[in-house]
Formats: structure tokens, sequence, C-alpha cells
């Protein structure tokens, strides 16, 4: 009996481009990536997606031309913002590298189009009279205490809040006083912390106990792991216990803070940069950069005309 051939439909031009973004993301998986990089990645090419079918356009990966990347990236920014246009122009940059690379493109559309310009805003950071307040609201008992010891561990260390709430007990050295982090792109490091938060740890520590099957170092009330978003609403509630308005009490913030007062205290940039975890010092100057009063503090101090020799003038001039 004869077997009848079936003809395979053309792929159409959405299959192309799922395709394609799949492939990519084997190409992360294969690179090891972390699963919040290719998230990341997800995201924007979800957006991309939405704004396709909104527009009603549907190409294939070699059909997207830079005019189709500007319209999407002008919509992100007037859905969204200009940063979440900056991550999607990054998405797509480095998609359309590797299928040109892959040779499954013959020309990347990104090369005619310009990466987004963002202004830099002048964001407050907490002043140490704010810290002290916002300390005062934790109390003895065991979640006053759990977040004391996390407070000062964010300002003591710069750590971001997922490297915060990864940390492990065993991830502590006490003899070096050091806290081994695991950073972006799975790259470990070690970052050290002063006496204050030790003895702080120290206290916490005594609460907490040991815990089965729980290794996490910092955990809520019912033993459980504290999560990131745990430990940004924490901030936000003693946040407005201590009627801290004018700036956000967001783990970044904490971050900010102590770089800046890092640096204030006379850290070089290269030695933040490790303790960061930055890979170049490009992040690493935004948060050298001093506050505008700072500028202005500074330039009190050291005014080029203020240190001239005061002329008295007297009397009324007739200008020439």
């Amino acid at each position: 009996m004869a077997t009848r051939l079936t003809l395979r439909q053309p792929v159409t031009s959405r299959e192309a481009m799922d395709t394609a973004i799949e492939s990519f993301y084997q190409r992360c998986r294969a690179r090891n990536l972390t699963p919040g990089t290719i998230q990341f990645y997800a995201y924007r090419f979800l957006a991309f997606r939405r704004f396709l079918d909104e527009k009603t356009l549907d190409p294939a990966p070699a059909d997207v031309t830079p005019q189709i990347v500007r319209d999407f990236l002008t919509w992100e920014q007037k859905r969204s913002s200009a940063v979440t246009a900056k991550h999607s122009y990054r998405t797509l940059t480095a998609f359309f590298s590797f299928l040109l690379k892959d040779g499954q493109v013959d020309a990347s559309p990104m090369e005619n189009v310009e990466s987004i310009r963002q202004k830099t805003p002048v964001i407050p950071t907490l002043s140490m009279a704010q810290i002290e307040t916002l300390l005062a609201t934790c109390d003895n008992k065991f979640v006053g205490v759990r977040d004391r010891a996390l407070i000062l561990v964010l300002l003591d260390t710069g750590l971001r809040v997922a490297e915060l709430c990864s940390l492990q007990m065993s991830n502590i050295d006490w003899g070096e006083q050091t806290l081994c982090v695991m950073g972006k792109g799975g790259k470990g490091r070690k970052v050290p912390f002063g006496q204050t938060t030790r003895q702080v740890l120290l206290s916490y520590l005594s609460r907490r106990g040991d815990i089965p099957g729980v290794h996490a170092l910092f955990v809520g009330v019912l033993g459980e792991p504290f999560k990131p978003g745990g430990v940004h609403e924490m901030l936000k509630v003693r946040g407005e216990k201590a009627k801290i308005f004018d700036v956000k009490c967001t783990p970044h913030n904490f971050r900010r803070y102590f770089a800046v007062s890092f640096i204030r205290n006379g850290a070089d940039p290269f030695t933040l940069q490790k303790i960061l975890g930055h890979s170049d010092l490009t992040m690493t100057r935004r948060y050298c950069e001093l506050a505008q009063t700072d500028i202005m503090d500074k330039h009190r101090l050291f005014s080029p005309g203020d240190s001239l020799p005061q002329v008295q003038q007297g009397g009324r001039k007739r200008f020439k």
C-alpha cells in the first residue's frame, strides 16, 4: 500500500519569531545565565509581542526594520518609562546580535537604532537621623530584633535584596567577619561587616535558634525563609512608623546609602566596586556621585573666590 506524503506547511512569520526567541533562550541557558536574567528577557519579548499585535504587525526576525524597533521603543516610553524602553533596547540588541552570529539574519536592525537617553534625577538618600529613627521602631521582640539585624546588614554591606534573602547560616564567617554572597551571574564574593552589625546579628541568631530543615539566615515568625517581597514590605512599614516620607525606604535606597557613606568616609571606588559586586566601574560611579547638598557644602569650604583677600570698596563708583 502506497504511503501518502503530506507536505509541511510553510513556517509563518510568528512561528519564525517564536523559534528564534526560543533558540535565544537556549543560548542563554547554554551560557549558564541566571533564571532572573532569562526572565528579564522574557518580559521584554512579551512587551514586544504585545506591541506587534496592537499594531497588527507580524514580521519574521529578518523582516524587523529599524523603524519597527523605534516605534516599539517610543511605545514603551509612553506606556511605561524610559528605563523600561532602555531595557527593551538592551534585550533586542542582544537578541539580534545572537541571530546575526548564528546566521539566522543577514543584518541587525539595531545597528541603526540609537540607544535611549535617560535623565539622571537626583535621588535623595537617607540621612543618619532617619536611620536612627528607623532603628528606634524596632523593639526587643523577635520581629524587632530580626528587622534591626536585617537593616544593619543592608546598611553595613550594601547587599542587593536578592543577595540578602539568599544568605544561609553557613555563609557567615565569624573569624573573617564576612558574608559569602552569591551575586548576579552566579558570581560569588566575600562582603565584610562591622563590629556593630556582628553584635546585632548575634543577638538575632540567639532568638532565631536552630530550625530543622531551614538554613536561611533571615526567617519569618513561622520559621519560613524571608523573601524579597517581605523585605520591601517590612522597610515600607518601618519607614511609615518612623514618619519618613521624603525618602523611600527600599532595599536599594539602603544600598545607595551604604555606597555614598562609604565614599564620604574616605574609601576608594575600586574597593566599593568589589564590595557591591559590580563587573566594572560604570554603576559604581553613579553611587559615588555626591548629592547636590554635598557639592554646595564643599564649595562653601573650598571656594576659590572666597579664598581671595577681601577688598573693601566704599562709596559709589561711576561705570566706565
